[in-house]
């Protein structure tokens, strides 16, 4: 039976109120555990990985048993009854990397250009497996640091997509800067996909960044703190 089965009945008038956020995580949880199965992706995994996923299978577990017993009013069986089963799901959320909050620093988004007209230009490579790109989503704790060695595709460091562009005879103006930020962020925008909806430059609602002008103004709101 799945999370989802288990998670479906009403509950009965003047029984606990759930844990909500923990029966979602644990549901979506269960689903991931499902598909790793049925494609027999557990013990492809590295074993670290593999223990990951022991713990949060047996966190959704005692998550389950404990909203049946409270729907059905029927003491379930725990291997290990002083156990917290939503305390167990959360200590695993806390664990994992993608949890940690991370330094802070700059997400930024840089918009590829054509230096002759200064129009938007994506980048585009050779053959039907050529590279095709419009944007490039960046993050750094040295905003004007790191746009000076985009600036200069020599500098060891300077992202290769952009050093691609560069190559390709394109330029690049900074279109985009949320802080504070870390690198989950980061990733996130870009699983996200179409820079477009993000960059001011090509839905003409802004103009060109300046990574200089942009960290004095938030040293500033900062009181000059670095």
């Amino acid at each position: 039976m799945t999370a989802a089965a288990e998670l479906e009945p009403g509950r009965a008038a003047g029984s606990p109120v759930p844990d909500r956020p923990g029966l979602q995580v644990a549901s979506v949880a269960s689903g991931l555990l499902l598909l790793l199965d049925a494609h027999r992706l557990t013990g492809r995994l590295r074993p670290e990985i593999q223990v990951q996923v022991s713990r949060l299978r047996h966190a959704v577990k005692l998550t389950i048993q404990a909203q049946a017993a409270s729907q059905t009013g029927v003491a379930s069986l725990p291997a290990q009854p002083e156990v917290d089963p939503g305390a167990a799901l959360r200590a695993w959320i806390a664990d994992q990397p993608w949890a940690q909050p991370g330094p802070q620093g700059w997400v930024y988004l840089l918009c590829f250009r054509d230096p002759a007209t200064g129009q938007h230009r994506p980048l585009q490579g050779q053959g039907c497996r050529g590279q095709y790109a419009g944007h490039y989503w960046g993050w750094t704790q040295d905003l004007v640091r790191r746009i000076a060695q985009h600036r200069n595709p020599a500098w060891s460091g300077a992202g290769r997509l952009v050093q691609v562009a560069m190559a390709a005879g394109l330029s690049f103006e900074l279109a985009w800067l949320e802080y504070p930020a870390t690198r989950g962020r980061e990733r996130r925008l870009k699983n996200q996909g179409s820079a477009y909806r993000r960059c001011p430059l090509c839905r003409g609602t802004g103009g060109p960044l300046d990574p200089a002008q942009a960290v004095a103004a938030v040293q500033q709101q900062l009181g000059g703190r670095p």
